[in-house]
């Protein structure tokens, strides 16, 4: 190992070592060569590239997908003394020039961007005159169509090897089966890469699934035992404000998480469940990568996942510390009929797109030949209501035209407000003597839109509320203060999202073009499907074992913790531990008839045992079970 690193390592990090599985990435980096890594959720993939990049001169260039990832990863070198900038959307088009000139006089180390800042010439200019050491894709499974996060614009990466054609590009990523890392290497234009992979095996984690009727029981007994922090994983946001509701009003400390959040209240729930002052995240699939906490002790899925790239991923942000921990499936048959038919649902066919591309045009009035490159505000509920077409289809219609490259849909969730001021300058000045609290912003509002007392004016709430350091609803409490006291007229109104068309309009002939893609897609998702399906029913090996082998990681031991495992004990249980429970479980039950549910909650035992020697001591009558389904001795 380079003596260099190692120092760098200490001095900033505060470690001794890298660890195993980190030391052979280290390494081919630090030797120039390409490099696809794969290591687990938690595995420490940032420092891999983090410390070669200090060892090395120049900046380091990192594509990375989430804002959240970004802002996290610049936070934490900040405070290790490294300076590092990311440039997202929210940076205003005069700064960038300012911003990336310093980056090209080397004032910061590392350089995050999202993929769609390639398509920006700008950008690229002072990236190609500027001294870069490495390129890092972070997160790559995302370049790749087999990839279950793949995103059309990561595609703009395989331009990297062409700009760069000398520098050593470096693709990270927690977990990809063997397609989706041939189509990485395919895509980045890296065929010499070496290749190396951690080992997924958690010792620590549990992979439990349970095919149980009352999931709220479970659920909520869960939660007991494991008072740490948890995540509880369901499919649709509707569901995670219920289910985080219901579990405030059984005495947990919850909320919820999902795409639909305005982006300062999804700072401040995360804010509060990283700090501790929420035991539990219910959250969609939207609470994804960039979440960096060790300590959760419990992933549930409510739901069942739709891919087990999803689930592994899902499941893996329990117990990065090293210290045990549970991934926990809970479903029933409803469940499995369910993701059956969600799956059926989200086909979109060929034909279904040949009637929605067409009428997307024609609302945007958009003539065939035309529209490349142009950009729309869209209103879901409008469109859905102007055509007469199903919300939800229209939704996964736009996805499967955005995958394909057809448009970038973009989720905005943005409020607009329309304001204009009813009173002349002199009103106003004489309003705010009494209003003081609301100065700042007609003050701000005034200098900004000169023409505001004469006409509406149109601005995003959450642009004015960045600016004045405010939250959007505190924004929008103040309009309607001045509302209702005459000082303006205000409307607002919620966006949906933009589409920005990436081809002009050539309706049946663009369709034609990716129906191939559309179809091989349909069939993956039921096979992905299918692959759940026969995790959670498979009762012939380790569940560890069964995920690991989807991955291509053979192991012959099994993992002595997850579901199948501890059944496997259960059939083997000790005469002593036997008599030991049987003591324990009489005693309970000779106060008072109890459930057993809630034997299991006032046991010291595993579920499992007190399960298996309640039907023991049934058979042997030595306890009744009464019609209230309670046990009593």
């Amino acid at each position: 190992m380079h003596p260099l690193a190692l120092e760098i390592l200490k001095k900033h990090w505060g470690y001794e070592q890298f660890r195993p599985a980190q030391e052979p990435i280290v390494t081919s980096i630090l030797e120039g060569k390409d490099t696809l890594a794969m290591l687990p959720t938690g595995g420490g993939k940032s420092i891999c590239f983090q410390v070669p990049a200090m060892v090395k001169k120049g900046v380091c260039l990192v594509i990375s997908p989430l804002i959240s990832l970004m802002e996290d990863q610049v936070k934490n070198l900040s405070e290790h003394g490294i300076p590092a900038l990311a440039l997202t959307g929210s940076i205003p088009y005069y700064e960038i020039e300012r911003l990336m000139h310093n980056v090209q006089h080397e004032a910061y180390k590392f350089l995050y961007l999202s993929p769609e800042r390639l398509a920006n010439e700008e950008v690229i200019f002072y990236l190609k005159n500027t001294p870069l050491n490495y390129i890092v894709i972070d997160e790559a499974h995302c370049i790749s169509h087999w990839g279950k996060d793949f995103r059309p614009a990561y595609l703009a990466c395989k331009n990297l090897r062409e700009w760069f054609p000398t520098l050593p590009i470096i693709a990270l990523t927690a977990t990809a089966t063997e397609r989706v890392q041939k189509d990485i290497i395919e895509h980045l234009q890296i065929p010499q890469a070496q290749i190396i992979k951690g080992s997924l095996i958690r010792s620590n984690l549990a992979y439990m699934t349970y095919c149980i009727d009352d999931k709220w029981e479970r659920l909520t007994r869960i939660l007991l035992k494991n008072k740490e922090s948890s995540i509880v994983y369901v499919r649709n946001r509707r569901l995670s404000e219920e289910l985080a509701q219901h579990l405030t009003e059984e005495g947990f400390t919850a909320t919820s998480f999902h795409g639909g959040l305005p982006v300062e209240e999804k700072s401040k729930r995360l804010g509060m469940w990283k700090l501790g002052d929420v035991q539990v995240m219910v959250a969609t699939n939207a609470f994804g990568m960039g979440i960096d906490k060790a300590d959760v002790r419990t992933v549930i899925h409510w739901d069942l996942p739709s891919s087990l790239e999803d689930y592994f991923q899902e499941a893996g942000r329990a117990g990065r510390d090293g210290h045990k921990a549970f991934a926990i499936v809970l479903y029933n048959d409803n469940d499995v009929k369910k993701l059956l038919v969600d799956t059926q649902r989200s086909q979109v066919s060929p034909e279904f797109l040949k009637e929605l591309y067409p009428k997307l045009c024609s609302h945007f009035i958009i003539a065939t030949g035309e529209g490349e490159g142009t950009s729309h505000l869209f209103n879901l509920a409008d469109f859905a209501s102007k055509t007469q077409m199903d919300a939800l289809k229209i939704y996964q219609g736009l996805e499967v035209l955005d995958r394909n490259g057809v448009l970038s849909l973009s989720q905005a969730f943005f409020r607009k407000a329309n304001v204009q001021i009813l009173l002349s300058s002199r009103e106003v000045i004489d309003y705010l003597d009494n209003n003081t609290e609301l100065k700042e912003l007609l003050f701000f509002l005034m200098r900004k839109y000169s023409g505001i007392h004469e006409q509406v004016i149109s601005f995003r709430i959450e642009k004015i509320a960045g600016n004045l350091h405010l939250t959007s609803p505190e924004i929008q409490q103040k309009l309607e203060k001045l509302q209702q006291d005459g000082i303006i007229s205000y409307r607002s109104e919620n966006t949906d999202a933009e589409i920005t068309f990436l081809m002009p309009r050539d309706d049946e002939r663009t369709i034609n073009y990716i129906s191939p893609q559309v179809r091989w897609y349909n069939e993956n998702k039921v096979n992905q499907c299918n692959e759940v399906l026969a995790y959670i029913e498979q009762e012939e090996k380790c569940n560890q074992r069964f995920l690991l082998e989807y991955f291509s990681e053979e192991t012959k031991e099994d993992c002595g913790i997850c579901s199948y495992c501890i059944a496997r004990k259960q059939k083997n249980l000790s005469k002593a531990s036997v008599e030991s429970i049987s003591e324990e479980i009489l005693r309970l039950v000779s106060s008072h008839p109890m459930s057993s549910q809630e034997l299991c909650r006032k046991s010291s035992y595993h579920e499992w045992e007190i399960l298996h020697v309640l039907t023991l001591l049934l058979d042997k009558e030595k306890i009744r079970l009464l019609p209230t389904n309670q046990w009593s001795a």
